[in-house]
């Protein structure tokens, strides 16, 4: 129960994160003032609100009636409209995705691979903040990015956590205690290496560093593409096409290029600097495993026998899949479903009240058809029989033989 509660937490919190971004991007570059903090209580109260009440209910009308009445309390809330507006376009996508949690049976959705609505808008934030020259917003952008990607990895943590728990559930002896504990000296790792990488990095000044990388690629680009300009116009020259003081001009901007000495000096700067950083990562790794390693003998050596036994699960929900609308639809038009239309059209207009029983095969079929009402159909049963067995590709040309066979 506590894995599936930290679940529920840790993506309303990533949920949280996001849209705190949104907001404050959205806020900065229509020149607005930044979020207070009566939208931040709001938006937690809304987060808080909908993850419990889905929970509790089995329907999703109470949902409705709750994003109803939230939205009538933010819209005399004593915020700007601009931050009004925002929540209630918070308030109606928290109802839209508890009902779809209703409607899956109160069944988490598997995370994303790669949390990039986050990571776009944490670009999108920057870019908005350097080109417009907005004071704070990438700063504001990098944090809330790196706590979203914090959530998003706790997120994976207690998600892998409970599938194994639910995959060793039935196993009595397994040290389930001892190996979240490492599991967690794992993931503290893994946040240590991030948090030190951050701090080596602004400790070197290693963003200057990456933007005169970049200044050094462009710088290396152009020496690149003097150097193919000046072949091109040497070639030229043999024949007529170039003038020689087209030649000696490229020439020049070569050398000038090439001989820019900023442009080695910062890709060997970069370099050095994500070596060091690399370095401390390696270290860093090692220390952890080590100590992993040596927690997990010592659980190891207090582990007893395994005992498999029968338990039930109580503390979830069980899923009813209900196919949607338009999977019926495209269910109901595939190729499969109108052969088997065609045969039991044709069956059922031959033998009208008298409708075929449940342990009667084809063969029982087409004998009692052809016994009461004088009728063969040994073509159209064969070409059933192989849509029935899935030993034939149904296409268009098969559902007419299907409607012409045996004189139909």
């Amino acid at each position: 129960m506590r894995t599936e509660k930290a679940r529920r937490i840790f993506r309303a919190l990533y949920g949280y994160t996001f849209y705190l971004l949104f907001m404050e991007t959205f806020l900065f570059s229509t020149k607005q003032p930044a979020v207070t903090w009566i939208s931040w209580i709001a938006m937690g109260v809304l987060f808080l609100c909908s993850y419990l009440l889905r929970d509790l209910v089995l329907h999703v009308w109470p949902v409705i009636l709750y994003s109803v009445l939230a939205g009538v309390i933010l819209w005399f809330m004593p915020i700007s409209n601009h931050e009004t507006w925002l929540l209630i376009g918070l308030d109606v996508g928290l109802m839209f995705t508890s009902c779809h949690y209703i409607r899956r049976g109160g069944i988490l959705s598997d995370p994303q691979d790669i949390p990039w609505p986050i990571f776009v808008m944490g670009l999108l934030a920057t870019v908005f903040g350097l080109v417009y020259n907005i004071e704070g917003l990438p700063w504001i952008a990098a944090i809330l990015t790196g706590v979203g990607l914090i959530f998003f990895l706790l997120i994976l943590y207690a998600d892998g956590t409970q599938k194994y728990i639910d995959s060793t559930r039935d196993v009595r002896g397994i040290p389930i205690r001892q190996i979240l504990k490492v599991n967690s000296w794992i993931i503290v790792g893994i946040f240590l290496c991030m948090i030190v990488v951050i701090l080596l990095g602004e400790a070197v000044n290693l963003p200057d560093a990456f933007v005169g990388f970049l200044q050094a690629a462009l710088g290396i680009l152009k020496i690149i593409f003097y150097g193919l300009l000046l072949a091109i116009k040497w070639f030229g020259q043999l024949f007529g096409f170039t003038s020689s003081q087209s030649v000696n001009k490229t020439a020049q901007q070569l050398k000038q290029s090439a001989s820019n000495p900023s442009t080695y000096i910062n890709v060997l700067e970069f370099v050095l600097k994500g070596a060091l950083l690399i370095l401390a990562v390696v270290v860093i790794l090692k220390l952890i495993a080590w100590l992993i390693r040596t927690i997990s003998a010592k659980y190891h050596r207090k582990t007893g026998a395994e005992q498999v036994v029968e338990m039930k699960r109580s503390d979830v929900r069980e899923r009813i899949d209900h196919p949607s609308l338009l999977k019926r639809m495209r269910d109901y038009m595939s190729m499969e479903e109108r052969a088997r239309r065609i045969y039991r059209n044709r069956i059922m207009d031959l033998v009208k009240q008298d409708l075929p029983r449940d342990y009667e095969t084809t063969a029982d079929i087409e004998a009692r058809i052809r016994e009461q009402a004088g009728v063969a159909l040994p073509e159209l049963t064969q070409l059933y029989n192989r849509v029935r067995y899935g030993s034939v590709t149904i296409d268009k040309e098969y559902l007419a033989r299907m409607k012409h066979a045996d004189g139909g």
